[in-house]
C-alpha cells in the first residue's frame, strides 16, 4: 500500500446549483463543465461528523449510547490571482453550488475525473469568503466557508 499526498494527484473543482443533478453519479460532463479550482487549492478540510447521544440507565454505572445525527464541514484555503481569479470569482458569499474532489485523481487529462472514477460531490452554499491577513513577502490568499446543505456523496461513481 503506497502513501501519497494531494499534490499532483488530486483534482477540486466546483459546480454551479443545478448543473449537478444526482450527486451519487455525477455525468463526466458535468465534472468537466466545473470550475478546476485546483490550481488555487492550498488546504481543504470536507468532513463529516457522527454524534452519539447518551443513553444512561439507572442499572449501570456504565453510561451507555446510541447513535445520533450527523453533520458535515466543508472549509478551503485559495490563492488569489492577478490574471485569472477563478477561485475568488467563483465563490462570493451566498453562492450555492457542488464541490467534486477526486482526492486520487480522475484517470481524464490533469486528473479530471471521467466515467467510471470515484470523487466526493459536496453540495454546498458558501458562508464566507474571507480573505487572509496581508503582510510583506506572502501570497495573497482566502478561506471560503461552506454550509453543507445536503448530505454529501463521499463515495459517487462518475456516470458516462
Amino acid at each position: 500500500m503506497a502513501r501519497i499526498i494531494p499534490n499532483e494527484n488530486t483534482w477540486v473543482g466546483f459546480a454551479a446549483d443545478g448543473t449537478i443533478t444526482d450527486i451519487n453519479a455525477p455525468t463526466a460532463a458535468q465534472i468537466a463543465a466545473a470550475i478546476d479550482l485546483t490550481p488555487y487549492v492550498i488546504s481543504l478540510n470536507a468532513s463529516s461528523r457522527g454524534n452519539t447521544v447518551p443513553t444512561p440507565s439507572f442499572d449501570s454505572l456504565f453510561e451507555t449510547s446510541t447513535a445520533g445525527t450527523s453533520a458535515a464541514t466543508f472549509d478551503a484555503d485559495f490563492y488569489r490571482d492577478d490574471e485569472d481569479d477563478d477561485a475568488w470569482t467563483a465563490l462570493p458569499r451566498g453562492t450555492r453550488g457542488f464541490f467534486v474532489v477526486s482526492r486520487f485523481g480522475g484517470a481524464g487529462t490533469a486528473n479530471l475525473p471521467i466515467a467510471a472514477d470515484k470523487v466526493e460531490v459536496w453540495p454546498v452554499m458558501v458562508t464566507s469568503r474571507t480573505m487572509a491577513n496581508m503582510s510583506s513577502n506572502t501570497v495573497l490568499t482566502f478561506t471560503v466557508s461552506c454550509a453543507v446543505n445536503v448530505e454529501p456523496a463521499e463515495a459517487a461513481t462518475v456516470a458516462a
